[in-house]
């Protein structure tokens, strides 16, 4: 198993959305704790050792997935029996009404589903252009503050996109299982043990901007 080194910038990304995985799954991790480890590995079984919640063997991620097929069922979107894991999304939310038939499913379902999104690369371009803008505000001040609006109305104008962020419905199975797992669950006093390990890689691969395999095998030193 090939295994990679985190960078600081990935390493300080993963300490940025910490906190906020703290309080969705109520746990706190102290410094002298995440300081002794050596990869995501023991990050994530330092994780598992610290939430305080009864095991149950409930698959969260096959919940989730008939859960999605059945709104998709009584929504009259799509046949369910069409539904499988390696179905693309596009099938099922096409481009023409796409937001409309998220907004429906989110309905049913009673929580966000982050099946939209914009490319990292749009991100990474504003976010450029912004810290471009604001360090010429130095150099001329009336040109960097047009770009630093012109960045600040492309953040606002992504909250808009009509970009599937998955391309199967595996792929959003498994995001949504991170990102809404005691939703899916309907109940905030168990967690499944033996799946936790994937949604802890899922949400951090996904809030933290790293690819899930580099994750996966990384070490922290």
């Amino acid at each position: 198993m090939n295994t990679t080194k985190l960078d600081q910038f990935e390493i300080e990304n993963i300490e940025d959305v910490l906190p906020m995985f703290e309080k969705t799954f109520k746990i706190k991790l102290e410094n002298d704790e995440t300081e002794k480890l050596s990869d995501f590995n023991e990050f994530s079984d330092l994780i598992i050792s610290k939430i305080n919640l009864e095991n149950d063997n409930l698959c969260t991620s096959q919940r989730a997935f008939y859960q999605f097929r059945n709104a998709l069922k009584t929504e009259k979107i799509i046949d369910r029996n069409q539904i499988k894991p390696e179905t693309e999304l596009k099938t099922i939310f096409p481009k023409s009404n796409r937001r409309k038939i998220v907004k429906q499913i989110e309905n049913k379902l009673g929580y966000k589903i982050e099946v939209l999104a914009p490319s990292q690369i749009t991100i990474n371009i504003l976010f450029f252009s912004f810290v471009i803008s604001f360090i010429g505000l130095f150099i001329n001040w009336k040109i960097a503050i047009f770009g630093i609006l012109i960045s600040v109305f492309g953040f606002y104008l992504t909250k808009f996109t009509n970009r599937l962020d998955k391309r199967t419905v595996r792929e959003f199975i498994e995001k949504n299982t991170a990102q809404n797992y005691f939703k899916i669950r309907n109940n905030e006093n168990t967690f499944n043990k033996n799946e936790f390990k994937d949604v802890i890689l899922e949400w951090f691969s996904e809030n933290a901007g790293i690819d899930k395999e580099k994750l996966r095998n990384s070490t922290f030193a």
